[in-house]
């Protein structure tokens, strides 16, 4: 048979990354483990596939993971690091007066720290260009975020395209600045800036969040496969989430009058959007997929039902034990999840079987 192109789609959500980071690190051990496998750690799961493509936090997997980055690596950076990149969370209980005064100190000031997010990722992805990782690794990878200026999505890209040599623009781009203008959201972190490296006159370019159009990037991972996968190869692509919880309470007349407050100062109206998104895409996908052919096999990692309890904790930018604690007991229960319907029932579950097979062990991490 022709080999497969596997492409990976990592969603968006915040501290909510680490969930499909744990999520993915425990299907490559699970998988290792039942194959036998010599060793369980520092497995090589950006290496099982040809494509990655992650939207916002998702960026970071993707980008960390293209790089030949361990997933426990990138897990220490969510679990151990996460407390100075959000500082300064959206208050998470019902106290009008912590929301109100957390809306006051950062009426003209992003609530994360932009500074240490790029500390913490130039210590994993180094000074690496996009065309110096695609040399090293052959593995496409595909980042949308927006140009704040022209309102228009950009998606950067490696040079994968073969055929014409196209793919040329983000070449000298570092890593760190895909992760950093793909996470850029508004009101938890700044715009960000970061010099064209194409331009001779030293011209910045601006970009905000790209969950703001493609929080679920599942349809870009799907376009760009279909561009530029083989024309005799099958596409299988994997799509994971970051589990979004159902946070909503039931409305009444009154809640229908929601201000400037009852919207957290506009994060509630932003995290509405982005789990609707993700599901609204996810449905398309399938619904795509589907009628093409036998071509492309689409799975959508299932996830585990979210304690009500628990929900209201599991926000864009929280980094409490709690919440931390409650994410990595979720991606536990997606992975018991998605393993028994993998094995026992779903049959377009088998391909996490056969994708997370034989990871190659990280063992040198070249930085620059």
């Amino acid at each position: 048979m022709t080999k497969p192109y596997r492409v990976l789609s990592i969603d968006g959500g915040g501290i909510r990354g680490l969930y499909s980071a744990c999520v993915l690190h425990g299907l490559a051990q699970r998988v290792a483990r039942t194959n036998c496998n010599a060793t369980e750690n520092n497995l090589d799961v950006g290496g099982a596939f040809d494509m990655l493509v992650g939207t916002s936090t998702g960026a970071i997997l993707a980008t960390a993971l293209s790089a030949g980055k361990s997933l426990e690596e990138v897990i220490a950076l969510y679990k151990f690091k996460a407390k100075d990149i959000f500082p300064s969370p959206v208050p998470t209980n019902t106290s009008k007066i912590a929301l109100v005064s957390w809306m006051l100190r950062h009426m003209s000031r992003p609530s994360g720290s932009a500074e240490k997010l790029k500390e913490e990722l130039v210590k994993v992805l180094g000074s690496e260009t996009v065309a110096e990782m695609y040399n090293r690794r052959k593995i496409a990878l595909c980042i949308p975020t927006i140009d704040a200026e022209t309102q228009k999505a950009w998606v950067y890209k490696t040079p994968h395209d073969h055929k014409t040599q196209r793919l040329q623009r983000d070449n000298n781009y570092q890593l760190v600045d895909l992760c950093m203008s793909s996470s850029a959201a508004p009101i938890v972190f700044p715009v960000h800036k970061v010099e064209d490296p194409n331009s001779a006159t030293h011209n910045y370019n601006w970009f905000v969040d790209g969950g703001l159009w493609a929080n679920n990037p599942i349809m870009v991972a799907l376009v760009e496969a279909l561009t530029f996968a083989p024309d005799d190869s099958p596409i299988e692509i994997i799509s994971i989430s970051t589990c979004p919880p159902f946070k909503a309470p039931p409305l009444n007349s009154n809640d229908a009058h929601r201000g400037i407050k009852d919207w957290k100062a506009g994060l509630g109206m932003m995290e509405i959007g982005l789990d609707a998104q993700s599901s609204a895409y996810s449905y398309m996908a399938k619904a795509l997929t589907d009628n093409l052919g036998d071509r492309v096999k689409y799975v959508r990692l299932s996830d585990p039902l979210v304690d009500e309890n628990i929900s209201h904790q599991l926000t864009l930018d929280n980094p409490s034990p709690s919440a931390i604690e409650a994410l990595v007991k979720l991606a536990s229960r997606a992975v018991d999840l998605n393993i028994s319907e993998a094995t026992t029932g779903e049959k377009s579950k088998s391909l996490i079987m056969d994708v997370f097979s034989n990871l190659n062990t990280i063992t040198n991490k070249p930085t620059k």
